[in-house]
Order: C-alpha cells, then sequence, then structure tokens
C-alpha cells in the first residue's frame, strides 16, 4: 500500500504539514514507520509560503523558470514517471477535474508534472509520459539536474527520496509527496488537494476560484 504525504490548509497565521503515511509508489514494501519533516509552512502577508523561484527543463529540452508560467493559474503534481499508481492516478484526477470544470474555466489552468527522479525521467522520457492516455491536455513535464529539483522541492515543501527496490528493473522506487498544488497565474499559493479530493470537489474549487478570485 502506498503512503503519502497530506497538506491541509487552516485558518491561521501558519499551515502545518500533517503526515499521516508515507511509501513508495511502487507499493512494493511496507511501510516501516518513518516519517517525513518537512517543516512549517508559515504565512507572509496572509499568503502560504509555498512556490518560489526555480530553473528547470520541459520535457521538450527547454529551459524554463517559474516566470514562464506567470499570466496562467496552475495545477502542479510532483512525482515520477515510473510510478505505477499515485502519479498516474493523481494525473488523471486532474485531467476529470478540468473536464468536469468546463470550457469556460479549464483553459485558465496549466497542468504541471515535475520530476523527483531526474536520473531516469529525462526530457524524452518525459515526453512521452505527459502525453498518456487519461493525463490533461497539454500537460508539461519538467526535469532538470538533481540541484535544481532539490530547489524547486523546497519552495514547494516537498518531500521526495530514493528508496531501495530490488525487485524493481532500475533497482529503486521513490517515496514522496501526493498533493496536487493549486497556483494562481502570478504563481502564489492557492489551495492544495490530497488523495481524498474528488474531481468534483477539485472541479468545484478551479471554478469558484474562477468565479470570485478566492
Amino acid at each position: 500500500m502506498s503512503r503519502i504525504i497530506f497538506l491541509r490548509n487552516v485558518a491561521v497565521i501558519s499551515l502545518g504539514l500533517a503526515v499521516l503515511s508515507l511509501g513508495a509508489c511502487s507499493g512494493e514494501r511496507k511501510t516501516d514507520g518513518k516519517a517525513a519533516q518537512s517543516g512549517p509552512v508559515t504565512q507572509v502577508s496572509g499568503k502560504a509560503d509555498i512556490g518560489g523561484a526555480y530553473e528547470l527543463v520541459d520535457h521538450r529540452g527547454k529551459a524554463v523558470t517559474d516566470k514562464d508560467f506567470v499570466g496562467r493559474a496552475q495545477l502542479i503534481f510532483f512525482g515520477f514517471a515510473y510510478c505505477p499508481d499515485i502519479c498516474p492516478t493523481a494525473l488523471q484526477k486532474m485531467a476529470a477535474a478540468l473536464e468536469l470544470a468546463g470550457r469556460e474555466v479549464a483553459p485558465a489552468y496549466q497542468p504541471i508534472f515535475i520530476t523527483v527522479d531526474p536520473k531516469r525521467d529525462t526530457p524524452k522520457m518525459l515526453a512521452q509520459f505527459v502525453t498518456a492516455n487519461g493525463f490533461p491536455p497539454g500537460l508539461v513535464g519538467l526535469t532538470g539536474t538533481q540541484a535544481q529539483i532539490d530547489q524547486v522541492k523546497k519552495v514547494f515543501k516537498v518531500y521526495g527520496a530514493k528508496v531501495d527496490a530490488p525487485s524493481s528493473a532500475a533497482g529503486y522506487t521513490f517515496d514522496h509527496t501526493s498533493l496536487i498544488y493549486m497556483m494562481d497565474k502570478n504563481g502564489e499559493f492557492i489551495d492544495v488537494f490530497s488523495h481524498r479530493a474528488t474531481p468534483e470537489d477539485i472541479a468545484n474549487r478551479l471554478v469558484r476560484y474562477e468565479k470570485t478570485g478566492r
């Protein structure tokens, strides 16, 4: 059974990371009781301290930064292309939510997949991955050097760690945060969706933001 990290938005000065459980996406091993510590998520001027500057490479091999996505709201998920369950499910959920949100709302959001496994997830690999059946149309895959990936994980308060998996062809898998981040057109944090959120839940939130701006 895969383990996940769940972030809950609370109506206080700060946002806390509540660890429910962690696990390898492969689902090949049982939990070992270890927990990731991402630290507190503070708010500055009423905004959660999630998101920030980063430099990566997209699935076409083009260097990009967070500024390249300014002007369009974003739905961001961190994972890896070899993940057999959590990542595909989350991206299919994202696609279903955008479809439910409707033609007047969905185009306002740029879906983004950021790998936690840059060694295997090259631009070429991600170019194949982002076009998988059931994934959001226009999904952008982002990778980079290990240092670049570490930086983007840091600014989004994301956990991602390699886990030995002898039965895997590559010999390893990844434990990682399983959340869909909702960012506004300026790259500022709006909301986050855990594995418990349904496509309907996400779609309703997207529509509400487009209508009310909050």
